[in-house]
């Protein structure tokens, strides 16, 4: 499977445009040359050539592990090449904490110290915490694994997606005691397994996020134990009385960044100069760019409701074992006739009631293929479903048949 892995990941290295960015502001901060003139063309072409060309070695493009999934060796190598780049990300940030003690700063200067200094701390915390998960990691994984009877979502089998980034089933703990586990980027062989045998291997039998994989296997996978479905992935879906507070919370958020942001540049531009404000503009931009995302988490789904009245739906589940809170995979048909196959990856209990009892979906606006809002028109309560049409469907509506006459 890892070849598959890699043709589904597209554009993995797509932080080399925020290295050409950097690199192109410390440039033109020292005014436009002819090296300048003949670089930044020949480092543009170099960055498009790492971020689309999706051949190329995994050492040049970042892109170490193509496999969906985790496996003992493949962290063995992490431990290693982690190790390598801590010391050498320890060794220029104790420099720059000698060079300051030795030397330090006045002025200006000390804000380009400051900056220097704290990209150089973050990037050494980033990389020893990514070393010290990846020692614990393979400290839990020498150790012995408990088996648990399980049993995965009759939905998951039905889908049969061997890449999807969530797989979601039943375990039951040795007191006893029901529970649901989460197997996020799970292995096929493990899939096989539960399936086969009804065991989970987990190197913890509590509830809590473990590491589960065959006891003499290679490939494992992160897990998720818990008692009650609210203690896995996922949040609780918003209501639909609260989204318009989120999204006017979150969109004061956004303007919030804007503004300090451009405040800030400005700022920073009249009174200093120089190349500060070039190198401040990334991480103003990454800031803008991440509270963006995080307002449109709630704008989508008000868009989705606000797009018309309600329309019901024939619908029916694949499998009728429902439980509120988990994917549901299923099939509807739209008033025109075409059939669409539909997944809702978190449904809320009324909806998942209505849907099961009277075989139906009220949906918000025309139906159509894509994301859709579903919910009762009654009920404070929604999901986001998406709608599958495959291109038989429509080439099956268009067709009219011939009329005959009596008399042929």
């Amino acid at each position: 499977m890892p070849e598959v892995a890699a043709e589904n990941v597209a554009w993995r290295p797509r932080w080399w445009f925020g290295v050409f960015a950097v690199l192109a502001a410390i440039h033109l901060a020292g005014g436009w040359t002819s090296t300048t003139a003949i670089g930044l063309p020949l480092g543009f072409a170099c960055t498009l050539v790492l971020v689309f060309v999706r051949r190329l070695p995994p050492w040049l493009t970042g892109g170490w592990s193509p496999r969906p999934w985790l496996s003992r060796s493949g962290m063995r190598v992490r431990r290693n090449r982690l190790t390598c780049v801590l010391l050498l990300v320890w060794l220029p940030a104790a420099a720059i904490v000698a060079g300051i003690a030795e030397h330090p700063p006045h002025g200006v200067d000390v804000l380009y110290a400051v900056f220097v200094l704290g990209c150089g701390l973050s990037l050494l915390v980033f990389v020893l915490v990514r070393w010290a998960r990846t020692l614990r990691a393979l400290r839990l994984l020498a150790g012995p694994r408990t088996p648990l009877p399980a049993r995965i979502d009759p939905q998951e089998l039905v889908d049969g997606d061997p890449l999807a980034p969530y797989v979601t089933g039943t375990v039951i703990f040795p007191d006893g005691s029901p529970g649901y586990f989460t197997l996020r980027d799970c292995p096929i062989p493990l899939v096989e397994a539960i399936e086969h045998t009804g065991r989970l291997w987990v190197t913890s039998a509590l509830p809590g996020t473990v590491l589960a994989g065959l006891p003499d296997g290679d490939d494992f996978a992160h897990a998720a134990l818990a008692t009650a479905q609210s203690g896995l992935y996922g949040r609780a879906p918003i209501s639909r009385a609260a989204l318009g507070r989120h999204l006017r919370l979150r969109t004061f958020a956004l303007s919030t960044v804007m503004v300090l942001g451009v405040a800030l540049e400005i700022t920073v531009f009249v009174t200093l100069g120089g190349a500060l404000p070039w190198v401040l503009l990334v991480p103003l931009l990454l800031a803008v760019v991440a509270a963006v995302n995080w307002r449109s988490r709630v704008a989508s789904p008000v868009r989705l409701l606000a797009a018309g009245p309600w329309t019901e739906i024939a619908a029916a589940v694949v499998a009728q074992d429902i439980r509120p809170g988990r994917p549901m995979l299923g099939w509807a048909r739209f008033p025109d006739g075409i059939r669409a196959r539909f997944r809702v990856a978190s449904c809320p209990p009324d909806i998942a009631t209505e849907l099961v009892n009277r075989r139906h979906l009220w949906i918000v606006g025309e139906p159509r293929e894509g994301d859709v809002a579903i919910g009762i028109p009654d009920s404070d309560t929604f999901a986001i479903a998406a709608f599958t049409v495959k291109k038989r469907e429509y080439r099956r509506t268009r067709a009219t048949p011939i009329p005959i006459s009596g008399g042929e």
